[in-house]
């Protein structure tokens, strides 16, 4: 009986592909609707028919339903090119309306496929706040909710979670009490997928801030109550993840395996690149651990080759090359080992470029020179000498395992730090005393490269580093010297970029302020960014959770508990 059904229906849409024009103005949108809504997204297939719809909304002048066969286009069509084309058109036919609500979906749509599809962040975001103006005292609930959505996953992107968890709370509130059985299918589907979403990026929250009481529970609440898997199978993946992610926290490697693998082949099949390419972490993570070096060679060199392909990465799966990087040294893998330290340092300038960007525009404080300034300092690392890096390996592992555990966010006693980081910097300035210039072209004279030395020795006695809104050209022009001489020394002979340089210092002196004098505890934020010569409170605690692994309120939080106890 199926069968049958199924070759009537393909006779069906056959005859339908040949009707003529005035045929075609006879049937209803629904009719032609009906033809091509149970195609899978991204199925190309159906677009013979939203081609079909969107000819009779053109030929007789009604924006509603172009917009409507628009919408239906980008959902279907698998090139990410045309979707954005179609995005476009119907932005135009929307403002054509006049209707702001329209005119709001229609950009939110275009910065979904910015996010999503190209995981370009800043045009993402600039289509967000867009929708987000037109949006303002609308009475669609349902769009105000999408926008604070997607808004709330540009948050947690940029490592806000506490200012995401808020977005996500309200959005799970408002489409869990919106789904209701007696509303029309789409609506329920539409409300309950917006629900299941939002309750796995609060869990995904919960996570990153350490509560894994709350992210347990609500990965629990999702999969209990999503029943069809069918209607909701990617959010049923991100779920599987969430759960073996969670096993794998608690070391049950063997329950993990199921409930990742079942993820990955979930994800496998969408264009989730980022949540397919952290499950390819988690697997290689979870091999790594169970000991089977090989299997999880596979997993973690899958991610390299997903970060190469799509030109992506999070801070999440960024740990991966420290484990290709284990092996590769311990296996005595030269070759490897450069080409894994270059990869992090890429994919650290992209996270830095993309989270200053990103964390300046959603906060109305962009600076321009300081982004571009940064990419082309890390575009000049990766161009490197060869045998330079042969010269300076042991810098480059410290420096990235430095990283790594300063990130580790199970730090109780943040005084550890201070230690740290003088030790390197020691131990880095007798690697530069003693380094052997003949291995590299001189760019600049000897001479030339002392003096810089001396004054960069000099700028950080005097503590220059706390003036603000300080840039390269301008402290160049403090040693008399020019901005690529001075750019050439840090780069070279620090191995580190100006807007690095400035941020360790300034860094690590509040932070030692905090741990040697109790008054600065006292200290709000904003005032602690002030005091080490940073204007923005959210930069400095990025800046602050980068080098210390912690946020600088819960930094604050231990410590004082620290002198409690003592």
């Amino acid at each position: 009986m199926h069968y049958h059904h199924k070759i009537s229906f393909l006779i069906f849409n056959l005859f339908f592909f040949f009707l003529n024009a005035q045929e075609l103005q006879s049937l209803s949108y629904k009719t032609i609707s009906d033809l091509y809504e149970n195609y899978p997204e991204n199925d190309s297939r159906a677009m013979v028919f939203v081609n079909k719809y969107i000819e009779k909304a053109k030929k007789e002048n009604n924006w509603k339903k172009q917009i409507i066969g628009y919408e239906d286009a980008i959902y279907y069509t698998e090139d990410i090119n045309r979707k954005l084309s179609y995005a476009d058109s119907a932005i135009v036919v929307a403002f054509k309306l006049s209707d702001r609500d329209i005119i709001s979906r229609a950009y939110l749509g275009k910065g979904i496929i910015y996010y999503y599809n190209k995981r370009q962040y800043k045009y993402a975001l600039e289509q967000y706040l867009k929708a987000y103006q037109f949006s303002r005292n609308s009475s669609n609930d349902y769009l105000i909710n999408k926008i604070d959505y997607h808004l709330g996953m540009v948050k947690s992107y940029l490592g806000y979670y506490e200012e995401a968890a808020v977005h996500f709370r309200n959005t799970t509130n408002y489409f869990e009490e919106h789904m209701k059985d007696n509303l029309h299918p789409n609506i329920r589907l539409n409300n309950e997928s917006g629900y299941f979403n939002s309750i796995y990026r609060l869990s995904n929250c919960y996570e990153n801030l350490r509560l894994y009481n709350k992210e347990d529970s609500l990965i629990s609440i999702g999969l209990k109550k999503l029943k069809n898997i069918n209607e909701h199978l990617l959010e049923y993946g991100y779920f599987q993840k969430g759960k073996g992610v969670q096993l794998l926290r608690k070391g049950n490697t063997d329950e993990a395996l199921k409930y990742l693998e079942l993820s990955r082949d979930i994800l496998v099949n969408n264009q989730d690149y980022n949540s397919l390419t952290a499950v390819y972490f988690y697997l290689g993570k979870l091999y790594w651990l169970k000991g089977n070096r090989v299997e999880s060679l596979v997993y973690l060199n899958k991610v390299d080759s997903m970060i190469n392909k799509v030109q992506f990465t999070t801070p999440e799966i960024r740990s991966s090359y420290k484990y290709l990087i284990t092996d590769a040294t311990e296996n005595g893998s030269l070759g490897k080992q450069l080409y894994y330290s270059d990869q992090f340092l890429l994919t650290n300038s992209t996270l830095n470029v993309d989270f200053a960007m990103l964390s300046s525009k959603i906060h109305e404080e962009y600076d321009t020179e300081r982004l571009l300034e940064e990419k082309q300092i890390w575009e000049n690392k990766l161009h490197n000498d060869f045998y330079f890096l042969i010269a300076t390996p042991v810098v480059i592992f410290l420096l990235f395992f430095l990283v790594i555990r300063l990130r580790n966010r199970e730090i109780k006693f943040p005084g550890k730090f201070i230690k740290l980081w003088k030790k390197f910097r020691k131990y880095y300035s007798f690697l530069i005393a003693n380094k052997k210039t003949s291995e590299k072209k001189k760019t600049h004279s000897p001479e030339i490269i002392e003096d810089i030395k001396e004054k960069l020795k000099k700028f950080e006695e005097d503590k220059r580093f706390l003036d603000k809104n300080l840039t390269l050209p301008m402290v160049a022009k403090m040693f008399g010297r020019t901005h690529s001489q001075l750019s050439y020394v840090l780069n070279e002979h620090l191995n580190v970029s100006f807007t690095q340089y400035l941020k360790v210092l300034r860094i690590g002196y509040i932070t030692t302020l905090l741990v040697e004098n109790k008054m600065y505890l006292q200290y709000k934020v904003e005032n602690l960014a002030q005091e080490c010569g940073m204007s923005s409170r959210q930069l400095f605690s990025t800046h602050f959770y980068e080098i210390n692994g912690i946020r600088p309120i819960d930094f604050i939080k231990n410590r004082m508990k620290e002198i409690g106890e003592n």
